[in-house]
């Protein structure tokens, strides 16, 4: 597997289990275990073994496949609905399963819903009904064996794998091939699996290196592990009380997160980054902020397609450094994302893209103020909000309020103009588009949303007629008093709303 395939994994893909479930947290002044780090083991199932059973027993498509056949390789995909990243890929996999099939190839389509999202099977069931001209392969779902477990215990824990979409490549001799991601990133996008492809016909004809795929993959473990230890010093480190063993604990786990390769320049200064934290908190100020500077030249130097990613980047970790030079810890939000744009600060520039409803705005006007929401149309909180800030609309528009609905949808953002001409009356304020030309995820996504630490929508700003944001969080605490102060420039700053997610808001992640 690609390192960089598998980073974007980690990023963007859905987590089956999330490693963060186990981070410890300790409570001030009380005295905590030290936490115990253990050393990398090889994972019970790597390319190279003798592939587990096939024990799924409920099939809902084609012929069940009880055993391997010596006269076959497989492609078993465990994946997940209604997952993106998983539903991608079905065309791809259904292509190659009728490319190769003559040639001895089954693939078969695992789902693991039950360990999600409970129990409910008749989701999956009628996806796959409804598309069997689209995924023509066996599909089967995770059903539990009381003696055997499950296929994702005995195939995908037992590998280490903790994200959807995952592949395993069985050969004719029945021992696992390879292990990876389906799908590959080219130029920061997921695209059609070239490489599984080669990979499949080097299989089946015989000359696959299965050493060279089992020391990859095992390479790509240890940088999870390392990952996984990342995560749980930042978890750790965001309490700022955080002090004795408690703390030398967590510098300990963020020593051993740096330790060994990297898979670029960026990976390496966001591994940096938190231990440059936890050196500032153990009192080693110049140390720290020597630290921060390498992770700021790691980012500027960074090779990436996303140039304007790596400046943006550079710029939250600048702010880092300054305040380690100033004596204190940086504010960051619960995921240790820096925060960089709060209440009182001067709005960002407006980089929207396409506009598909009313006049575009690209500047502040200093005789208006300015309500900027973010939403999606996947976002169900975000829909049912959207009568309470169109009455905001009508009511204030001839006051100089400018409501804008910033769409922020993600990969796919054509089923915003459809639904915003469906809403019709219902939505008549301003609607933009994000700018993806210079981010994946949208321009005004970054600096906007990821510069506030806000990390879920709906989220909302309330600009002033001084071009300052009067006013940040979720649209549904904003009052129309807190409104007219604004419009009468008598708004307050310390008012704002704290930068922490409704618990009933939709990760922007999603998409």
């Amino acid at each position: 597997m690609k390192s960089t395939a598998a980073l974007l994994a980690a990023l963007f893909l859905a987590p089956i289990a999330s490693l963060q479930s186990a981070e410890p947290r300790f409570t001030p002044s009380v005295s905590a275990p030290r936490l115990q780090i253990r050393e990398w083991t090889e994972p019970r199932l790597k390319p190279g073994d003798l592939a587990p059973q096939l024990i799924a027993t409920d099939w809902i498509q084609g012929e069940p496949v009880a055993e391997f056949a010596t006269d076959k390789a497989y492609l078993v995909e465990f994946w997940a609905t209604p997952l993106w990243t998983c539903d991608d890929n079905v065309p791809h996999l259904n292509s190659l399963f009728h490319k190769f099939k003559e040639k001895g190839l089954m693939v078969i389509g695992q789902h693991v819903q039950a360990k999600l999202a409970g129990d409910d099977q008749t989701t999956p069931k009628a996806v796959v009904t409804k598309a069997t001209a689209s995924r023509t392969y066996p599909v089967a779902l995770d059903t539990a064996n009381p003696k055997q477990g499950t296929m994702m215990d005995t195939w995908m824990s037992a590998a280490g794998q903790i994200c959807l979409p995952s592949a395993f490549l069985v050969g004719k001799d029945g021992r696992i091939a390879w292990i990876g991601n389906p799908a590959e990133v080219i130029e920061g996008k997921m695209a059609y699996p070239v490489a599984l492809e080669k990979k499949i016909e080097e299989l089946l004809a015989g000359h696959f290196n299965v050493p060279k795929a089992a020391a990859e993959f095992l390479a790509e473990q240890q940088l999870e592990r390392k990952g996984h230890l990342k995560s749980v010093a930042e978890g750790l480190l965001q309490d700022e009380s955080l002090s004795g063993q408690s703390l030398d604990t967590a510098y300990e786990i963020a020593v051993k997160a740096n330790e060994g390769g990297f898979n670029n320049d960026e990976h390496r200064a966001s591994h940096l980054a938190v231990l440059a934290r936890a050196t500032f908190m153990k009192g080693e100020k110049e140390k720290a902020v020597a630290l921060q500077e390498k992770v700021i030249a790691l980012m500027v130097d960074a090779k990436t397609d996303e140039a304007n990613m790596a400046t943006y980047q550079a710029t939250l970790e600048s702010a880092t450094l300054e305040s380690y030079k100033a004596g204190r810890l940086p504010a960051t939000t619960r995921q240790g994302m820096v925060i960089t744009l709060k209440a009182g600060d001067p709005a960002p520039k407006l980089n929207c893209g396409e506009w598909i409803q009313g006049k575009p705005v690209t500047e502040f006007a200093n005789d208006k103020a300015y309500l900027i929401e973010f939403w999606a149309t996947w976002c169900g909180p975000c829909v049912a909000g959207i009568p309470h800030l169109n009455a905001l609309h009508l009511k204030f528009e001839d006051k100089g309020l400018v409501v804008i609905g910033q769409n922020v949808e993600g990969k796919d953002q054509t089923p915003v103009k459809a639904f915003v001409e469906k809403m019709a009356d219902g939505m008549t304020y301003p609607v933009a588009l994000d700018n993806t030309s210079g981010f994946e995820q949208g321009s005004m996504r970054h600096s906007w949303l990821d510069a506030a630490g806000l990390n879920h929508i709906p989220a909302a700003f309330l600009v002033g007629k001084d071009a300052r944001i009067a006013w940040l969080g979720h649209p549904n605490e904003l009052t129309e008093e807190m409104i007219a102060e604004v419009l009468a420039g008598e708004g307050d700053s310390s008012k704002t709303s704290a930068a922490i997610p409704n618990p009933v808001d939709a990760s922007i992640e999603k998409r």
